[in-house]
């Protein structure tokens, strides 16, 4: 198999290098709570991987999308316990009341809160093999997915939509969204 870009610790200058930039995070609300031992392990389907979360973990939901019947219909992810903590903040705005879809989260013990650390990331010009932290397996990402490498040097595809609806890309800047310099 071809290189695996999987979790290792990375300095500045080799994510500069491999031709990442850093993107902020958008301020925006995130309700999550831990996964509890009953309901672990938990699959979670991608349209390129399943992954697994384990007990402990925090799943995150997506509530901007309206209310769900069932709360796995609501988009999800996994993250581990200690990359969310350094990561996420509570949710604190005067002006917020929750809505219906809100409500529903935090009857099943979620908690508002967004992501305030931003990411290093590029978008791929080839396809890029990747172990994420809750993969099983290492995954061939497609050209035009966003690479990300986290606070604790884990790796984690976006599709470009999703990127672009999380992360603050400058568009004046001198550098192009592939993260090359001009």
């Amino acid at each position: 198999m071809p290189d695996v870009i999987k979790v290792r610790p990375w300095t500045d200058e080799e994510l500069i290098t491999a031709g990442f930039r850093y993107f902020q995070r958008r301020k925006q609300l995130v309700m999550a709570g831990r996964l509890p031992e009953q309901a672990a392990p938990l699959e979670i389907h991608y349209p390129l991987e399943s992954v697994i979360a384990e007990a402990g973990d925090v799943i995150c939901f997506d509530a901007t999308h309206g209310y769900h019947k069932q709360l796995l219909d609501y988009e999800h992810w996994s993250v581990k316990y200690h990359i969310f903590m350094a990561t996420y903040r509570n949710w604190k705005r005067q002006d917020w009341h929750p809505d219906a879809a809100v409500r529903h989260l935090m009857a099943h013990g979620c908690k508002p809160y967004y992501k305030h650390h931003g990411t290093w990331a590029r978008r791929l010009t080839e396809p890029t093999w990747v172990q994420s932290l809750e993969s099983t397996k290492p995954m061939l990402i497609p050209v035009g997915m966003w690479l990300l490498i986290g606070t604790s040097g884990e790796p984690w595809h976006n599709e470009d939509a999703q990127f672009r609806e999380r992360y603050i890309i400058n568009e004046d800047s001198n550098t192009d969204e592939t993260g090359g310099t001009f």
